[in-house]
């Protein structure tokens, strides 16, 4: 069996019966189905307010209550007395493909955004691969006229705003100096390491003074003492006296005081 539409039924009628006639331009349209045909049997666009029908074989039922979406992605909702209450396009669905496509591209751009860039004094641009200032262990990237991102040469640079930047072999920032600041990495300003240096270095030397006198005083007294211990031994008399001399001495006495007894 055949399925006809209405459209098609009046085609074949008029090929049969060799019929010429003005046809209705209906607006016309099939559902998501790909089989289901609507129309608001008038020869204009569907608008709000129209009565919607389905159509048949050869007539027309009106459309049920509810939302109808056609193969164009419009969504025609009826209400109850299948009159369209309310027209709209569907939205659009993004792929998963599409959407990762979309997030790399937002990341990407996001990145470039974050990006440090600056001018250098001969007009090469650079930039560095995050955000915010120049730092120690950036990479550090020249920007060429053809708009290529390449490894910025091995070396120190100035900026046009005054920032020195030392890169090594890698393509690394080893060292950053903005202006009036105190440097960082290899351009670290070492001011005040110098004037630590010169204050431990006057302290050593105020040291090594007072250990100069040390060993003069030392140096003296050593010369004093060989001098003392060179000198000959003097004692008195009574110290050279042995203990037999000490001994008569005392006898003596004894016998010179008797005879005074008497």
């Amino acid at each position: 069996m055949i399925t006809m539409t209405a459209t098609d039924a009046i085609k074949k009628i008029t090929e049969l019966l060799n019929l010429s006639f003005k046809r209705a331009a209906f607006a016309t349209t099939t559902l998501v189905d790909g089989n289901t045909e609507i129309t608001n049997n008038l020869e204009e666009d569907f608008k709000v307010g129209q009565e919607l029908y389905i159509v048949n074989e050869a007539t027309l039922s009106p459309a049920p209550e509810g939302q109808h979406e056609t193969r164009e992605g419009l969504l025609i909702t009826v209400d109850s007395s299948s009159v369209i209450i309310a027209i709209e396009m569907k939205a659009e669905e993004t792929t998963e493909t599409e959407t990762e496509t979309t997030e790399t591209e937002d990341v990407e751009a996001g990145q470039k955004e974050m990006m440090t860039s600056a001018t250098l004094t001969d007009g090469t641009k650079i930039e560095s691969d995050t955000e915010g200032e120049f730092k120690v262990g950036d990479k550090l990237y020249v920007i060429t006229e053809e708009g290529e991102k390449v490894q910025a040469p091995e070396g120190e640079h100035t900026t046009d705003s005054g920032i020195v930047l030392t890169v090594d072999a890698e393509g690394t920032i080893t060292g950053v100096k903005y202006p009036d600041e105190q440097g960082e990495g290899s351009l670290q300003d070492y001011s005040q390491v110098v004037d630590v240096f010169t204050t431990l270095l006057n302290e050593v030397k105020d040291m090594n003074q007072n250990i100069n006198k040390l060993t003069a005083d030392y140096s003296a007294l050593k010369t004093d003492f060989e001098k003392f211990r060179k000198q000959p031994e003097k004692f008195s008399v009574v110290e050279k006296k042995t203990f037999k001399e000490s001994a008569d001495d005392w006898k003596l006495q004894i016998i010179k005081s008797q005879h005074k007894n008497k």
